[in-house]
Order: structure tokens, then C-alpha cells, then sequence
């Protein structure tokens, strides 16, 4: 079996306690472990949504275009599921695009899949409703940031809950997501550096 379907298998087992064999056995068969490359589209604005991803390893970002500017609008980190919810949710085209910032690994659980279990199993289905309830949350979480946080509470947010995002990802998608310029940002990480070493 694929390192990425053991590692899945491994959080789900850790989230439920427990896992049945036949249930995963039946599962596991329509999984696709996959690979994407820094800056390759995962879920793209022009499509509707039709997976879910678990990511075992990697960085990835959503983006919002509106009046010609691109906005980083959140993240999403390893050991987490990554879909454009609204556009798997209601079938429709989405609006932003998810992309991976460095190079990822995963598992992508097709749309059919995902909902049955979803919708009528007590063991995966399970997992997916409180995985979906952490991903709300994170949702939220990052757009009050973004709304309502000042550069230095966005910073601390990102240091303190990704702090993977802000070793692995490049300047220019922490910065956007600041509203700050990529210049600004590294002259404040760096002098945060050097406060910590006095």
C-alpha cells in the first residue's frame, strides 16, 4: 500500500479510536495517491469541485481574484483536507483557485466517495463531519485575521498556527496574505531574529 493511503489510515484511525476493516478495505480502493509540483493548480477557479484532498505532506493556498488583484485569502497545511468547500458543496464553478506553494503530497478522495461516507457512515463519516467542522472553523478563523487583525496580529496568527507555512512558503504568499510587500516582511522576520538572539 502507498505511503500516503498509510498515512491517511493513520489519521483517521487516530481521530475515530478505532476503524473497521471492511469499511476501510471498501474505502481505500477508490483513493488516488497524488503528487503536485510548486505552483501547479489543485483545485482550479474555472472547475467545479469534484474531490477532497488529504495532505501528507505540503503547502497550499487559496486565491481570490476581484478587481484584477489576487488575494491570498488562506492556507492549508500537512495532515489536513484541502477542497474548495462551497464549490463541493453546491456544484458550482468556484471562485478561487487552491494551488500548491511548495511541492505536496497527498490523497484525493473523490467527491461521490466523500459524501456517501460523509452523509450516512458512522465510522469515516464520522472522521469527514469533524474534519469538516475543523475546516469551517479554520475558515473562519482566517477571515476574521485577515478582516480584522492589524500586520503584526496576522504575523503572530501564522507563527503561532502555521508555523510550517511561514518556514516552507515564499515571501510573496505570506506577504500578500499581510497586505504587506515581500521587502517589508523579511526586514521584520529578520529583525524578529535578531531581537530573539539578544
Amino acid at each position: 500500500m502507498d505511503g500516503r493511503i498509510v498515512q491517511y489510515r493513520e489519521d483517521i484511525t487516530r481521530s475515530l479510536g478505532t476503524l473497521k476493516e471492511a469499511e476501510w478495505d471498501a474505502f481505500q480502493t477508490r483513493l488516488t495517491p497524488v503528487s503536485f509540483k510548486k505552483g501547479e493548480d489543485v483545485f482550479p477557479a474555472t472547475e467545479i469541485c469534484n474531490k477532497v484532498l488529504f495532505i501528507t505532506h505540503g503547502v497550499l493556498a487559496s486565491e481570490y481574484h476581484f478587481n484584477n488583484d489576487l488575494t491570498i485569502t488562506r492556507f492549508f497545511k500537512s495532515k489536513g483536507h484541502c477542497s474548495n468547500i462551497i464549490s463541493l458543496f453546491q456544484q458550482k464553478v468556484a471562485h478561487d483557485r487552491i494551488f500548491a506553494i511548495t511541492n505536496v503530497e497527498g490523497v484525493i478522495v473523490p467527491v461521490d466517495l466523500w459524501q456517501e461516507h460523509y452523509l450516512y457512515s458512522d465510522g469515516i463519516g464520522l472522521y469527514f463531519r469533524k474534519k469538516m467542522i475543523e475546516i469551517l472553523l479554520e475558515d473562519k478563523e482566517f477571515m476574521t485575521i485577515k478582516t480584522l487583525s492589524g500586520v503584526q496580529g496576522k504575523l503572530a496568527f501564522l507563527q503561532e498556527n502555521y508555523p510550517e507555512v511561514i518556514l516552507e512558503t515564499p515571501w510573496k504568499y505570506i506577504a500578500n496574505f499581510m497586505g504587506v510587500t515581500p521587502a517589508w516582511l523579511s526586514r521584520t522576520l529578520k529583525k524578529k531574529e535578531v531581537r530573539k538572539k539578544s
